[in-house]
C-alpha cells in the first residue's frame, strides 16, 4: 500500500478511479483510519473540481472497511455520504451497508438498511440472516428461518454461506428435525457441500445430538482441518469418546492442524475415559504443537491427570502455571479430593483462603469430600459454617456433600436434618442417608427410608441396593434381602454388580446358611472376586466353620497370593475352637511364604484446624 500511495502522490492528475483504488486498498488491509483520510481528501478534491464525485465502488469499499473494523460510528458516516451522493440504493453499497450493520451487531439498523434496499442480492440476505442468528435468542432465530423461507419463495437461491449461517440456529436436540430439513433442502437444490458447509453441518449435528447423521455425513464430504476439528469436538460433546480419540489420531497422522480449544475438548474426553496413556498422548501433542499453552487447556490437563490418578503430573503443571485462576486452584483441589488425599485437599483450601480466592461450589464439595474421607467432624463443621456465610447452603450439590460428610462422620441426626430441609432430593441424597443408616446401626430406618423412596416415586439405582442389602444382612433379614435382590432386575432394571453379589453372600453367611451362600456363588454369572470370598470367610470366623473357611481362604490366595488377611482370619478361626496345632501350622506357612503384613495407621484429628490439620500415628499391629 505504501508503494501505491507513493505512485498516487506522484500522479499529476487524479480521477475517481485512482482514488477508488487507493481507498479500497486501505480498506482491504484493515486500515480504516487511512481509508477515511483518503476519502476526506477525495471529497475536498471534488469540491475544488479536480475529481469526480465518489461512486458506488468507493463508498462500498469504505463501508466494507467499517464492517471489518466493526466501527458503527464510521459506518454511519459512510452511510450518510452514500445517501448524499445518491448511491445508497446501489446493489453493492446496499449489500455492504447491511453487512456492516450486521457485523457491528446493530440488528435495527441492519434490518432498516435491508428493508429500504430496492435490489436485494443474495449477499444482503445472507448478511441479515447472519445478524439475526448471532443474536442468539429464539425470536431472532425464528425471524432468520422465516427470511430463508422468503428467499426460497422469491427464488433467491441461498449460497453455501447462507446455509452455513442458518445452520447455527439449530443448537439443541429438540431442534434436530429443523436442522435435518435444512440439510435436505440444500441437497434437493443440488448444492455442493464444500468443506466449509460440511463443517457447519457437522457442527449442527454435533450440537443437536445427531451422532448417526453426523457419522454418515462425514463419510460423504471432503474434509479439511476445520471439518475434522468440528467432527472431533462433536464426538466429544456427545460422549463418543473413542471416536474422538481415533479422529484425533487420524488428524495427527495426516498432519492436520488442531487448535487449542479442540485439544481442550479432547482432554475432557480423556477425563471421561480415565485413560492416562491417552491423556499423556494428547498433552505431548499440545506441548510439541503450540508455542504457549493457554490457561484453559492447562486447567483441563490438571483435571484429566487428577481423574486418571497421576497427582504428581497435575502438581507439576499447576506449579509451572504462570497465570493461575480460580479454575486452576479448583482443578488441583478436586484432583486431591478424587485421589483421597484429604490432608492435601484441606491444606490447599486453606492456602486459597489466605490468598483471598473465592470459594465456588466445586471447591466446597471437594473439601467436604475430604472431610468425609477422614471423618473429621470438626473441620467439616467449620466448612459448613463458611457455606452458610457465603449463602451456598441452598446449592443442591453442596447439600448432598454436607449430608454425606455428616453421615460418614457419624452425625446421622444432622444428616437427617439436612435431608428434611432440602427442597430437591435426588437419588444422591437418598443413597447417602440410606447408606448412613445402614453403616451406623440403624438398619430399620434404612429400610423405612427405602419404602418412603418408593412412595415418592424416586427410582433407586445400584448404590441404593448396596445400602439396602447391607441393612438386611446385618439384621438377618434373609427373605427380605432376597426379595430386594430380585426386585433390582425385575422392577427397577438395575443390573447386579459385584458389590450386590458380595452383599448377598454376606447375607446368607451371616445367617449361617453356608450351603445357600455356596449355591449362590456357583450361580453367579461372573467370576467371584476377593470381596465375595472375604465376606464368606468373615462369617466362617463368626460361626467357627473351619472347612468352609479353608476353602474361602484358598480362593482369596489364588486371587491375591501376597494377601496376609486369609492366614490371619484362618488362624483366628482355629484359635476360637482350640485348634492350636492348625493355628501354628498357619503361622509357619505364613513365614515360609514370606507374606508381609503392613504396619497399620490411624488418623487422629485434632480439636482445631491446626497447621497440620491431622496427626498420623504409626501403630504396629501384632
Amino acid at each position: 500500500h505504501a508503494e501505491a500511495r507513493r505512485l498516487f502522490d506522484e500522479m499529476p492528475q487524479r480521477n475517481v478511479v485512482s482514488w477508488s483504488v487507493l481507498v479500497s486498498g486501505a480498506s482491504r488491509l484493515g486500515d480504516l483510519r487511512e481509508a477515511s483520510f483518503l476519502f476526506s481528501d477525495m471529497l475536498r478534491s471534488g469540491e475544488s473540481g479536480s475529481c469526480d464525485r465518489p461512486n458506488s465502488f468507493v463508498l462500498g469499499a469504505l463501508v466494507a472497511g467499517c464492517a471489518r473494523a466493526k466501527d458503527t460510528a464510521a459506518g454511519s458516516q459512510a452511510h450518510a455520504s452514500a445517501l448524499k451522493f445518491g448511491v445508497a440504493e446501489d446493489e453493492s453499497v446496499a449489500g455492504a451497508l447491511v453487512d456492516m450493520y450486521s457485523k457491528c451487531g446493530r440488528v435495527d439498523l441492519s434490518w432498516r438498511a435491508f428493508a429500504v434496499s430496492p435490489q436485494r442480492c443474495v449477499a444482503s440476505w445472507t448478511s441479515i440472516i447472519s445478524c439475526l442468528v448471532n443474536q442468539g435468542c429464539s425470536e431472532h432465530r425464528d425471524a432468520a428461518i422465516s427470511l430463508l423461507k422468503k428467499m426460497l419463495l422469491l427464488k433467491v437461491w441461498p449460497t453455501n454461506a447462507t446455509f452455513s449461517c442458518i445452520l447455527k440456529v439449530f443448537d439443541a436436540p429438540e431442534l434436530l428435525p429443523g436442522g435435518k430439513q435444512i440439510h435436505g433442502c440444500l441437497l434437493k437444490m443440488g448444492t455442493e457441500v464444500d468443506p466449509a458447509l460440511g463443517t457447519a453441518l457437522i457442527a449442527m449435528y454435533g450440537r443437536c445430538g445427531g451422532v448417526n447423521e453426523m457419522s454418515r455425513l462425514s463419510c460423504r464430504i471432503r474434509h479439511d482441518a476445520f471439518s475434522r476439528t468440528s467432527l472431533l469436538v462433536a464426538f466429544a460433546r456427545n460422549g463418543c469418546n473413542m471416536d474422538a480419540v481415533w479422529n484425533f489420531r487420524e488428524m495427527v497422522m495426516e498432519n492436520m492442524a488442531i487448535d487449542q480449544s479442540a485439544v481442550t475438548s479432547l482432554l475432557q474426553v480423556c477425563s471421561s475415559l480415565g485413560q492416562l496413556r491417552v491423556a499423556k498422548e494428547v498433552h505431548c501433542y499440545a506441548l510439541k504443537t503450540f508455542f504457549k499453552l493457554d490457561t484453559l487447556l492447562l486447567n483441563a490437563t490438571i483435571t484429566v491427570y487428577g481423574r486418571c490418578g497421576d497427582v504428581t503430573s497435575a502438581e507439576i503443571i499447576f506449579n509451572r502455571l504462570e497465570n493461575k485462576d480460580i479454575i486452576s486452584w479448583t482443578a488441583l483441589l478436586t484432583c486431591y479430593a478424587q485421589n483421597n488425599l484429604a490432608l492435601e485437599t484441606l491444606l490447599l483450601f486453606r492456602e486459597m483462603l489466605r490468598k483471598g480466592l473465592g470459594s465456588p461450589v466445586f471447591c466446597i464439595t471437594s473439601v467436604l469430600r475430604a472431610c468425609s474421607s477422614t471423618t473429621n467432624y470438626a473441620v467439616g463443621w467449620q466448612i459448613h459454617s463458611r457455606v452458610v456465610k457465603l449463602g451456598l447452603d441452598d446449592a443442591n450439590s453442596v447439600e448432598n456433600a454436607l449430608l454425606t460428610m455428616y453421615a460418614k462422620c457419624g452425625s446421622v441426626h444432622i444428616a437427617l436434618k439436612i435431608f428434611n430441609s432440602m427442597r430437591s432430593r435426588g437419588i444422591i441424597s437418598w443413597n447417602a442417608l440410606i447408606t448412613s443408616f445402614s453403616q451406623h446401626g440403624n438398619e430399620v430406618a434404612a429400610i423405612q427410608l427405602f419404602d418412603l423412596m418408593q412412595e415418592e416415586a424416586v427410582c433407586p439405582d445400584d448404590y441404593t441396593f448396596v445400602g439396602l442389602l447391607s441393612s438386611c444382612s446385618r439384621m438377618g433379614l434373609v427373605a427380605e434381602g432376597c426379595e430386594y435382590f430380585k426386585l433390582m432386575n425385575t422392577k427397577y432394571s438395575v443390573k447386579p454388580k459385584m458389590e450386590h453379589y458380595t452383599c448377598m453372600v454376606d447375607l446368607f453367611a451371616r445367617a449361617g446358611r453356608f450351603s445357600d451362600a455356596l449355591e449362590f456363588i456357583d450361580a453367579m454369572p461372573c467370576h467371584p472376586d476377593q470381596l465375595v470370598w472375604e465376606a464368606l470367610l468373615a462369617s466362617c470366623r463368626t460361626h467357627g466353620n473351619v472347612e468352609l473357611g479353608r476353602l474361602a481362604a484358598k480362593k482369596i490366595l489364588e486371587i491375591r497370593p501376597d494377601d496376609p488377611s486369609p492366614y490371619i482370619t484362618l488362624s483366628s478361626i482355629h484359635a476360637s475352637i482350640d485348634m492350636w496345632e492348625e493355628k501354628a501350622w498357619n503361622r509357619t506357612v505364613f513365614d515360609v511364604q514370606q507374606v508381609r503384613k503392613d504396619v497399620g495407621s490411624s488418623w487422629v484429628a485434632g480439636e482445631e484446624f491446626s497447621d497440620n490439620t491431622c496427626d498420623v500415628l504409626q501403630v504396629g499391629i501384632t
